[in-house]
């Protein structure tokens, strides 16, 4: 049984019209980062990062400062398994905005990939500073510290992640 549509943001038709229009408005003006943006995230939504990943690049290519652009290219590069890539696009939209809670948060799950736990860990906790009601950052750092053999910290965290909203 297939569930109903939402219509949120995630919903399969509602993206299928978002890169419907955004495609239109390209072909109108090619120089529209902000309809190269939406359609790349409307995409990487539809789980086609490679697509996603060109059309992020055409925005940073427009709007080189656009850390939103940067951070979502590297979160398709680590949906398509090229984590290293990942945390160096992940890594420019940090040095463009340092108050980034989810690039720091995404860098995390990036370096976790990369077995660079300490790193994962650290940029974790950045974005906890950041904002200490952000429970997705509680849970993947209770993960990585029962990784690391920290089980008190780890459970710790996932006590937080669980009080925060998980």
């Amino acid at each position: 049984m297939q569930r109903p549509s939402a219509g949120g943001k995630h919903d399969p038709e509602h993206l299928a019209q978002i890169v419907l229009e955004t495609s239109q408005a390209i072909r109108s003006n090619p120089q529209d980062a902000g309809a190269w943006f939406r359609r790349g995230n409307a995409r990487s939504n539809q789980g086609r990062y490679e697509e996603a990943k060109d059309d992020l690049t055409q925005v940073i290519a427009l709007a080189p400062d656009n850390s939103m652009a940067w951070n979502n290219r590297g979160i398709a590069f680590l949906c398509t398994g090229d984590a290293a890539n990942a945390v160096s696009d992940i890594s420019r939209a940090i040095a463009l905005d340092g108050e980034y809670r989810d690039a720091y948060h995404n860098r995390g799950l990036a370096y976790s990939e990369l077995g660079n736990l300490d790193e994962a860990i650290s940029d974790l906790t950045r974005a906890l500073e950041i904002d200490p009601d952000f429970w997705s950052a509680y849970r993947h750092r209770s993960i990585l510290h029962a990784m690391k053999g920290d089980h008190d910290a780890s459970y710790k965290d996932y006590l937080m992640a669980r009080d925060k909203g998980w």
